[in-house]
């Protein structure tokens, strides 16, 4: 074996964004030598099968005193229904030789889901982590003895091109484009669907799987792409990172405290694309678009009508350099050489 093992359960291909940033990072530590990928796609009926497979690789793994890095969660096909079962596997790691590379902490972004009531106990024997930021690091230290800890700060976004600048022009003496893409949904972005085509000084390009017809005029649908073309295939001058609701001081949905811990993908996905962003003002992204200075703040989404567009050809340029960054893995290459640099150091166990 490899001097490390990459394990990783994902549901459906890249057609759905979910499995993109553990897939991609499987690609980019694949290509750094010493290191291979155990990755698996789950399908209908298959969660089973998949986790006795799991189980029967990390026995071994174990056996051989191989290092690991467990991207979590895993992603059975009936992900909320069967995560108990899968998080079992943890069991059969060394915590001494083991990495957990968090994607979600379900516990904060899904509530109401009850199978996740036993999340921080499921995490708590490990001593190694790889987390967003440093606000999902802070929570997690709540819970659990974390010994070492690695923010991994921006998720990298592989695309099957390399980036070709699109030469964005500021807004400034026209109406601006903002583009959304994601998850449609009213239960996830139910902004969307409350927008006032009158309050909006502004017009908005939407990509995604389309479920219900939104009647906004300003509000323009642009179809569903692979994951790997997607940031190739927007049109506009703004990225919008939001979950919820219009108006954030008044959003009370998970959706939107999560936003407070995590780094969503979709920032990738506009940085791969060279677009600067507007996000919540209190979202952990919000720290890294200041250090980097790639977009806007806001509290409401109307308050897009009044943004100041001097700073816009700043925000671009440092956008397109972040694009060649995340583009070539460049964010998950350091979080690796970090772990080595701790081994080497002797602060880590193994």
């Amino acid at each position: 074996m490899e001097e490390m093992q990459v394990v990783t359960i994902v549901e459906g291909g890249l057609g759905n964004a979910g499995p993109k940033a553990p897939l991609d990072i499987c690609r980019i530590l694949e290509g750094l030598g010493g290191v291979e990928s155990f990755a698996i796609s789950s399908e209908k009926g298959m969660d089973y099968p998949l986790y006795l497979e799991t189980l029967s690789y990390l026995k071994e793994v174990r056996k051989e005193g191989t290092q690991v890095i467990i991207q979590y969660p895993f992603q059975p096909c009936l992900y909320h229904k069967n995560q108990r079962m899968f998080a079992e596997l943890l069991k059969e790691l060394d915590p001494c030789r083991t990495w957990i590379w968090i994607h979600d902490i379900n516990q904060i972004r899904l509530p109401d889901k009850t199978c996740y009531d036993k999340e921080m106990d499921w995490l708590k024997p490990f001593q190694y982590f790889i987390v967003h930021n440093s606000r999902m690091e802070h929570y997690l230290r709540q819970y659990l003895n974390i010994e070492k800890c690695i923010c991994n700060e921006v998720f990298d976004y592989l695309c099957r091109d390399n980036f070709v600048n699109k030469y964005r022009q500021s807004p400034m003496e026209r109406e601006p484009e903002i583009v959304y893409a994601g998850n449609l949904v009213n239960s996830k972005s139910p902004f969307l669907y409350e927008l006032s085509e009158e309050k909006m000084n502004f017009r908005m390009n939407i990509y995604g799987k389309r479920e219900t017809l939104i009647k906004n005029k300003k509000v323009n649908y642009c179809g569903s792409f692979r994951a790997d073309i997607l940031p190739d295939k927007l049109r506009g001058d703004l990225g919008l990172v939001w979950d919820g609701t219009v108006d954030a001081s008044s959003d009370t949905m998970p959706q939107r405290n999560y936003t407070r811990y995590n780094t969503p993908h979709k920032f990738s996905c506009y940085m791969a694309a060279g677009l600067p962003v507007i996000a919540w003002k209190d979202a952990a992204i919000a720290d890294v678009i200041r250090k980097y200075q790639v977009g806007y703040l806001i509290e409401n989404i109307y308050e897009i009508n009044q943004l100041d567009y001097t700073q816009y050809d700043t925000f671009r340029e440092n956008a397109e350099k972040l694009a060649v960054k995340v583009r070539d893995g460049w964010f998950t290459r350091r979080a690796f050489q970090a772990m080595r640099e701790m081994r080497a150091e002797g602060n880590v166990q193994f």
